[in-house]
């Protein structure tokens, strides 16, 4: 039986709907992390959807509703953007809303922190639910926390973001008003390779200045220096 009532117009959907929509999610949450080329990606994974969704959004959305809720993963994903692309960010429907919420459900499960989600999707799923995204361990406070005093002068990398041998990379350093900064260096730009040193961020202490890098990590990154990595909240996702 189907999860939602079908109209004849759920016939427009190809067989190969859910694999599709696999791919598609794969893309959408970590383009540069699939094989998938980004040229093909239109052609292959959304015009075909175009006029089904078009022509009965409510008919698309619970077609493509039935065919993802059962098989899960990134399929999910993959038709919640896919509602979002071709029937307008403004459409809602309760089909929909139980793909898209599904969606969350399966990052959430899988440790995704909420700053891998679009602006949309975290204000639908507080919205929505009223519990915590996830629940990370609590900071050190100042007596637990081992951090070494940075020496005069001193420009201290705490972390990578990337393996990739252009990856921005953050320091700490003392400000000129008595305050500690996080600097990043990193490339001017994705047309100018030339590396450069930008202000990210300060506060009064180096552990409030930890505190605000763990927290806007929320997951470890490529590599993080043991001074800084008890304020990281999160283990790390599984994607």
């Amino acid at each position: 039986m189907a999860l939602f009532p079908r109209t004849p117009r759920a016939t427009r959907l190809p067989d190969d709907v859910v694999s599709r929509m696999e791919r598609f999610g794969r893309f959408e949450f970590d383009p540069g992390g699939t094989d998938i080329d980004a040229s093909d990606v239109w052609g292959e994974l959304q015009a075909p959807f175009l006029p089904f969704a078009q022509s009965d959004p409510e008919g698309f959305a619970r077609a493509l509703a039935d065919a993802v809720l059962p098989a899960g993963g990134f399929a999910l994903f993959g038709a919640a953007r896919t509602v979002w692309n071709l029937a307008g960010s403004d459409f809602s429907s309760p089909a929909y809303d139980a793909v898209r919420m599904a969606a969350l459900e399966f990052f959430r499960a899988n440790g995704v922190p909420s700053n891998r989600l679009s602006a949309d999707d975290w204000r639908f799923w507080q919205e929505k639910r009223s519990e915590p995204w996830l629940v990370g361990r609590p900071r050190p406070t100042p007596e637990e926390a081992r951090i070494t005093p940075l020496a005069l002068g001193e420009l201290r990398r705490i972390a990578q973001i990337t393996e990739a041998p252009d990856s921005n990379v953050v320091y700490v350093a003392a400000a000129h008003d008595s305050r500690f900064k996080a600097v990043i260096d990193a490339p001017t730009s994705d047309t100018d390779p030339t590396r450069g040193r930008f202000d990210w961020t300060s506060a009064d202490t180096l552990h409030d200045l930890y505190t605000r890098i763990g927290e806007a990590f929320q997951t470890p990154v490529h590599w993080v220096a043991d001074e800084l990595r008890p304020f990281v909240p999160l283990p790390p996702s599984r994607f």
